[in-house]
């Protein structure tokens, strides 16, 4: 096998078939991955390690209206880098399938989050790993429900949510299943204890007294944006990673992306200032990575028509690309250095 040649897409393009081109995607899909239906047998023959899972669902949002377009604009931005990550010496090509987006009601919500709970028990079963992107908020409940079920009672769960806002309402306009009572509804779980639980970068008065309570009531440990800038990113994430990661036998990661600074995420349903710029995010990423990775990401409440050349999207693909980055490496799947292209020699130029 001649090495130069497998590894071809790993280099910039010549001509011919080889070239590439952001601008001409063809069929759109995450990480230009193989399409492949949503199907226990055929996403177990795929032999990837994730699967990409759209959730275009709304009716849990309490912001701003228009998250449902979020899985097609990821799925853009996710196709404008190369599957070479040079920081990691790794290649993700081949490592995802996308099973597109979960067929769902839009007058059911009730239907819906059942979709999605089938959807990512599927996945699971399969063996693989969910990149579950949404959506509002609330995709989380059922996603998270999953988990717990497919882990079962004997084992345990662990919870990390990057998010601007603790989601801990019991209700919210009478109901119970929207964004905003993510947490409350998901740390109910029975496998999911909450030493397990960990919530970064909440801030801003968008945090009713009652989330604070409920969260305080329940002996969640939730560090407010506040005490990362006083603490340091690392420190946090020392704790938080132990707590989520040591002694589970899962771990569910919920990036809500108004974790995320204004300036850095315009494109969400309920945008905050004060939050976390993009390197730090990139380091979040590559320190959940390097302890390999969570056992289901999800994205939410990207709202691409708030969004400004991209940012937003380009921000969340990054995160998730260098999750999957890290996880390859803390696996030893690192390229051989001795690869190059084929006719390269030292101090020569071939165009």
């Amino acid at each position: 096998m001649n090495l130069a040649k497998e590894y071809a897409h790993l280099f910039s393009p010549l001509k011919g078939d080889d070239s590439f081109t952001d601008r001409s995607p063809g069929q759109i899909s995450f990480m230009n991955s193989p399409v492949v239906p949503l199907d226990f047998k055929k996403i177990k023959e795929s032999g990837a390690r994730y699967v990409f899972l759209g959730a275009p669902f709304d009716e849990g949002n309490v912001g701003r209206p228009g998250s449902i377009e979020g899985p097609l604009e990821f799925r853009v931005s996710s196709q404008e880098s190369f599957p070479y990550w040079f920081e990691f010496n790794v290649d993700l090509s081949g490592s995802a399938v996308d099973c597109g987006d979960i067929p769902m009601p839009r007058v059911n919500p009730a239907g819906a989050r059942e979709k999605i709970y089938e959807a990512v028990t599927t996945v699971l079963e399969a063996g693989a790993i969910p990149i579950i992107c949404g959506g509002d908020r609330s995709v989380s409940i059922p996603a998270a429900h999953a988990l717990s079920d497919f882990l079962g009672n004997d084992k345990k769960m662990g919870y990390m949510h990057l998010g601007a806002h603790l989601d801990f309402a019991e209700s919210w306009a009478g109901e119970a299943h929207v964004g905003a009572c993510a947490m409350a509804r998901i740390t109910k779980l029975p496998n999911l204890s909450s030493k397990n639980v960990a919530h970064i970068g909440a801030r801003n008065a968008f945090n009713p007294k009652d989330h604070v309570d409920n969260a305080r009531d329940r002996n969640i440990r939730f560090h407010p944006m506040h005490e990362v800038l006083e603490r340091g990113l690392s420190q946090v994430l020392d704790e938080t990673i132990t707590s989520v990661w040591e002694g589970t036998d899962g771990q569910y990661l919920s990036l809500n992306l108004n974790v995320a600074d204004t300036s850095c995420a315009p494109g969400v349903t309920t945008s905050e200032p004060g939050g976390f710029e993009g390197r730090e995010l990139v380091q979040v990423a590559e320190r959940i990575g390097a302890v390999g990775g969570p056992t289901i990401i999800d994205i939410t409440e990207l709202c691409p028509v708030f969004d400004v050349s991209a940012i937003t999207s380009r921000l969340a693909a990054c995160i998730v690309l260098r999750i999957m980055a890290g996880v390859a490496v803390s696996k030893g799947e690192t390229l051989d250095d001795s690869v190059r292209r084929a006719g390269w020699k030292l101090g020569e130029s071939r165009l």
